[in-house]
């Protein structure tokens, strides 16, 4: 039996050997590198508020840990309390002794009893996560363009850089964009620290009465493929706007840095960004059968979990599922956390949700956990789901209409990495 607690300040060390020898493809070498990242992990967990470390202890032992994150998360207007799981690891000889469910199994408890409805993590599996009852979440697409596929909008008259005695303005700034866009995670100013204090790290903003409109956090790398030290590529790490005139001051600072740099790698989950760049092509002149030019990369990355469906449809209880008059009863599966398995009945009236235990229902859908959680986060549509044969309704002729109750033009988008 595994025994889970907070680590505590004093077991930072061998938590920290702990991940170095799990994860290792860039190892600490020395001690001092080991005593720098215990320094760094310190500081990290005193200044960060709603982070806390986890261990599993076999013998007064730490075998494996993680650290467990409170988040607030943008879910169709309204933030609702989110867990967060992170930095997972298992030491090297007590693998394949299930100390990882211990530690999620843990982490979902521990969030559930907080009246938490929600869970998210990046996976370093996807399939791992899905069989635990994580559903994907919205693709990020990288495109890599040139510089003069930004549009030039002939002004950028409010862009400057921004110093850290300035971060507040970008965290102020992140959080309304963040009030916008549904699936986003409210930030804190030490997640925008190390973008100040690496030099290498640039933030350009637009400014307007002492305001951040939008910004832009990159840097500049060496091209590898050719011998010119003249020429650049850009990494952008983050690129905010609140309204149409940001958007188009950044644009046009992008644009303008084509005397010197190369190809620009752009990160979204826009899915219709290819529409604003006036080239959207990644250059390396690829087809794609027949004649499709290749334009970016894509992954998988953030996945979310319910941890209690019925107090999910309580918590999102003012929210307009697109005014339906319909009755739901879900068939939850739910094999890692059985807590949370069972029927759920759902009665939709006027689009508000409300749970009624024991009403008759329209349909009968059953489903696994995983993909309900992408389903009412408007990942994914019903109509696919059943195409895919990933849920049983008892009603066929009413495929269509569950699918207009869930359907959203807006899919959940993340820029918080944790």
């Amino acid at each position: 039996m595994h025994e889970v607690r907070q680590i505590r300040e004093e077991e930072y060390r061998d938590n920290v050997i702990l991940h170095e020898q799990a994860y290792t493809s860039n190892p600490a070498s020395s001690e001092e590198e080991i005593e720098k990242l215990v320094k760094q992990e310190k500081e990290f967990l005193s200044q960060t508020e709603g982070v806390v470390p986890y261990g599993v202890f076999k013998n007064n032992k730490l075998i494996g840990s993680m650290k467990l994150f409170d988040f607030e998360m943008n879910v169709f207007g309204q933030f609702l309390p989110t867990g967060g799981l992170s930095s997972v690891g298992v030491d090297l000889l007590h693998k394949k002794e299930r100390v990882a469910k211990s530690l999620v199994d843990f982490y979902l408890d521990y969030f559930d009893q907080r009246g938490y409805a929600l869970a998210a993590l990046y996976a370093f599996r996807p399939d791992f996560y899905y069989q635990m009852g994580f559903g994907y979440g919205l693709k990020k697409d990288v495109y890599t363009v040139a510089p003069h596929a930004f549009p030039n909008f002939k002004h950028k008259e409010d862009l400057e850089f921004i110093t850290q005695e300035e971060g507040q303005t970008i965290v102020d700034c992140y959080n309304t964009f963040a009030t916008q866009k549904h699936g986003l995670m409210k930030k804190s100013f030490f997640q925008y620290k190390r973008a100040f204090e690496k030099f290498d790290i640039k933030v350009v903003g637009v400014k307007k009465k002492d305001k951040l409109t939008g910004y832009a956090i990159f840097s500049f790398r060496a091209r590898q493929e050719t011998n010119n030290f003249l020429s650049s590529n850009i990494i952008v790490h983050e690129f905010v706007y609140t309204d149409k005139d940001a958007l188009q001051q950044l644009s046009t600072f992008f644009h303008s840095q084509k005397d010197q740099v190369h190809r620009i790698s752009f990160p979204t989950q826009d899915e219709t960004v290819h529409h604003f760049f006036t080239d959207a092509r990644d250059g390396s002149d690829e087809l794609i059968n027949f004649v499709y030019h290749q334009t970016n990369r894509s992954g998988l990355g953030l996945m979310y979990r319910i941890i209690n469906v019925k107090r999910f449809f309580e918590q999102l209880s003012k929210h307009n599922f697109n005014n339906a008059n319909y009755t739901i009863t879900f068939q939850v599966t739910d094999s890692m956390y059985s807590k949370n398995a069972g029927d759920v009945t759902v009665r939709f009236t006027n689009g508000k949700p409300t749970v009624i235990q024991g009403a008759k229902a329209d349909s009968t859908v059953t489903i696994d956990i995983s993909d309900l959680s992408s389903l009412v986060l408007g990942v994914i549509d019903f109509k696919k789901l059943h195409l895919y044969d990933k849920v049983a309704i008892s009603n066929e002729e009413h495929v269509s209409t569950i699918n207009e109750i869930f359907y959203t033009r807006h899919k959940p988008i993340s820029m918080t990495n944790f």
